[in-house]
């Protein structure tokens, strides 16, 4: 590795713009995402932390996007949310159309009830809906009230709060849930205890797998680093 390199390396910074935005830098020079767009956030703290993570890049490997999580999550506001809402809008109502939270197991109807249902009643004191829930296989029909209620609501966040929505929603297969984080009636350890409901059953019934655990594990992680983008990013 060179001197030139390593110095190169090391000289991560935040560069306040004339647009009022902070932009990452690498040797003076602005990270480029994929589509062109710079690397360039509203606020300073989040600029810092995701600055961080490219100063925690040891300078002789080659660097993994997956060890970047709140650059990837700030790149996909900026490149695909920013100039498209409504097909990230579109993409999660689909979600909630099939939340997980809304489907129980017969054999498990009581234990899932006795989670999911606080969350679900919270949602409703929220947002004033409740959603219907069923134990059938068939899809449930639609609600358009609920359907309205998700659109009114995912409209109202801005573009910070639908990329990290973006992250939590498949990491947690609940719509539900993903709003329950960024409102702050949900804590991360509860949202992420509904959404493993069916792997911690099962591993109770058969044994531990080790492949699930690091799923878990990993969904986890997903979690947590789109809420820390999220508190990042607020005003």
């Amino acid at each position: 590795m060179s001197a030139a390199r390593r110095r190169f390396w090391k000289e991560v910074t935040v560069c306040h713009l004339a647009s009022g935005l902070f932009a990452v830098q690498l040797g003076g020079r602005s990270v480029r995402l994929p589509a062109g767009h710079e690397l360039a956030v509203r606020q300073a703290a989040l600029a810092s932390a995701i600055a961080e993570e490219w100063r925690a890049i040891p300078p002789d490997v080659a660097f993994d996007p997956g060890g970047l999580p709140l650059t990837g999550i700030a790149g996909t506001m900026i490149e695909r949310i920013a100039p498209d809402r409504q097909a990230t809008v579109t993409t999660l109502l689909n979600y909630g159309a099939s939340d997980l939270l809304f489907y129980r197991d017969a054999a498990e109807a009581d234990a899932q009830s006795a989670l999911f249902d606080p969350v679900t009643d919270r949602f409703a004191a929220q947002h004033g809906v409740r959603p219907d829930v069923t134990t059938a296989l068939a899809p449930l029909p639609a609600d358009p009230r609920l359907s309205d209620e998700f659109t009114r609501t995912l409209l109202t966040f801005d573009d910070a709060a639908l990329a990290s929505l973006g992250v939590l929603t498949p990491a947690l297969g609940s719509l539900v849930l993903g709003i329950g984080l960024l409102e702050g009636w949900l804590e991360s350890e509860t949202a992420c205890a509904v959404a493993s409901f069916e792997e911690r059953s099962q591993m109770q019934r058969w044994g531990e797998d080790v492949d699930v655990l690091d799923q878990l594990a990993t969904r986890a992680r997903d979690v947590d680093d789109a809420m820390r983008f999220y508190e990042l990013s607020r005003p």
